[in-house]
Formats: C-alpha cells, sequence, structure tokens
C-alpha cells in the first residue's frame, strides 16, 4: 500500500512541480504542494526531488547564494540569477563549452569534465 501512496504523492508532486516556471527551490515546491495536499510532508517533497535530479529526470542547479534550485529543463544550459531577489531565469546564449575547457584544462592540474555558467543581475522586478 505504501507503493501506492507514494506513487501518488510522486505524482502530485511532480504535476505542481512542472507548472512553476521560476526554478524554484525544494522549499518553493512544498510551500505550492502544502497549498494544496497538506498531508504531503515537507521531508517527502525534498527527497522526491532529490531523487528525480539523482536520476537525471530534472536538473539540479547549485547556484551561488542560494538553496539548490530545480528545472524541468535537463539538457545543458545556463542561467542568469537576480543578485536582489535570487530570481533566476535561463539564458538563451549558445557558449562553445568546449573551448571554456580547452582554456582551463591545464590549470592546477584538473581532468575537466564540464562548465557552468552563471551570469548574475538585476530583474526587471527588483530594477523597477
Amino acid at each position: 500500500m505504501s507503493n501506492k501512496r507514494n506513487t501518488i504523492q510522486k505524482q502530485i508532486v511532480f504535476e505542481i512541480f512542472s507548472k512553476m516556471n521560476n526554478h524554484p527551490s525544494a522549499g518553493m515546491v512544498f510551500e505550492a504542494v502544502n497549498e494544496k495536499y497538506p498531508n504531503i510532508s515537507r521531508a517527502t517533497v525534498f527527497r522526491l526531488l532529490a531523487e528525480a535530479a539523482d536520476e537525471g529526470k530534472i536538473l539540479r542547479l547549485k547556484l551561488n547564494n542560494s538553496n539548490d534550485r530545480y528545472d524541468v529543463t535537463t539538457c545543458h544550459h545556463h542561467h542568469v540569477v537576480c543578485r536582489e531577489c535570487g530570481a533566476v531565469a535561463d539564458v538563451d546564449i549558445i557558449i562553445d563549452d568546449s573551448a571554456l575547457l580547452e582554456g582551463a584544462a591545464p590549470h592546477e592540474g584538473f581532468t575537466l569534465e564540464k562548465s557552468h555558467v552563471e551570469f548574475v543581475g538585476v530583474c526587471d522586478k527588483c530594477r523597477n
């Protein structure tokens, strides 16, 4: 019986998460879930998001000065973070990640595997 309950909880959490377009933190997802389904625990929401990220079903963003955020878009892309409110958005530009890795490769004896570009600025809402 608990498997069915977990499946229902998972469906609820990811239905709500998929409608959030703001790269939410686990806490933000919990708050949205809790409004409609107060019987789903904070721990369950956090666990389901972490598991989905570990399985590659969603993307976990480890941004500076922020709790982990989650993204439904799993392909490699970059983000901009508002330094005032912490809002996160996708950046629709192409960056040659291979050139970044090649240029940085000889430094400090690391074998580089991937890059992460994070832009920081001020969103329209905070600027106004």
